[in-house]
């Protein structure tokens, strides 16, 4: 049986399409008071990633932003949080494999409670970061996940990565594909299972794995509602583009598409991260 999860709230929710104006950029850079408003409602238990999708300005160059990164790098760690998994976006896949060509960076931050999070908010240092961040940065995606039941075996749980406070190892040459889930309605989330025990051995057997399944919690920046999130490894572009020409792959991703009303995937290549 599905989970009965609570209603997400919209206070993180954007209008769609491009910013008109510099005060409609910021809002699609930085959260809003109603966003920390409603965060601060949440039932605070046990560790958060926030998802992070960046747009960088200028496009492939995430020099300004990394300048806010090595400020609030620091920052996290002082409230007790690390970075899980952080990644250089491939913009320039084919088409066919429907990875997005918007994000040139995946950044995973873990938290100890929502609270952290909150409590970073104060930091003088990161607030006075944060215009390298607006300056470095053509839009960002940003999402809460939390621990749910996962489709897969095997994955890390948020709880393990901030027990551990180490980011996923991850080898040279890699991809790994970040992918936001909404489930169809009727059946979706059931649908999916399915398609995740029969695409598991697959994924498996050409060396990938997967390593996170989480719930998409609530909106930080972002146009829309999403209701679950994955992580995986392949050990090569090579490996992935053979798998997904597969008739293996063909087959089971008819259970997919039955699962999934949207999905945005993006593609990247992990960073090697200290510790």
């Amino acid at each position: 049986m599905p989970q009965i999860r609570p209603k997400q709230s919209d206070a993180g929710i954007i209008p769609a399409g491009p910013a008109t104006n510099f005060a409609e950029h910021v809002g699609r850079i930085n959260a809003c008071d109603a966003f920390f408003e409603a965060l601060a409602q949440q039932p605070d238990e046990g560790p958060i990633i926030n998802l992070n999708f960046i747009c960088c300005r200028p496009r492939g160059n995430s020099k300004t932003y990394e300048a806010y990164g090595a400020v609030a790098g620091p920052e996290i760690d002082a409230v007790g949080g690390s970075i899980a998994h952080y990644a250089n976006g491939i913009t320039d896949m084919d088409a066919a494999y429907q990875m997005s060509d918007k994000w040139d960076v995946v950044d995973l931050p873990v938290y100890p409670r929502r609270h952290s999070y909150l409590q970073l908010q104060k930091s003088q240092a990161y607030q006075l970061a944060i215009p390298d961040r607006v300056g470095g940065t053509f839009e960002r995606l940003l999402y809460v996940l939390s621990d749910d039941t996962p489709f897969f075996d095997g994955t890390a749980s948020i709880a393990e990565l901030h027990e551990t406070k180490k980011a996923l190892p991850s080898e040279d040459g890699e991809l790994w594909v970040s992918e936001l889930l909404r489930f169809k309605s009727d059946g979706g989330e059931e649908a999916f299972r399915a398609y995740a025990t029969a695409f598991q051995p697959i994924l498996e057997s050409i060396g990938g794995k997967a390593l996170l399944s989480v719930r998409a919690e609530m909106p930080i920046v972002c146009e829309q509602f999403w209701d679950h999130f994955t992580l995986v490894q392949y050990p090569s572009l090579d490996a992935f583009e053979t798998m997904f020409q597969s008739d293996d792959w063909q087959t089971v991703n008819a259970s997919r598409l039955d699962a999934v009303d949207r999905a945005l995937a993006v593609a990247g290549r992990p960073v090697q991260l200290p510790g």
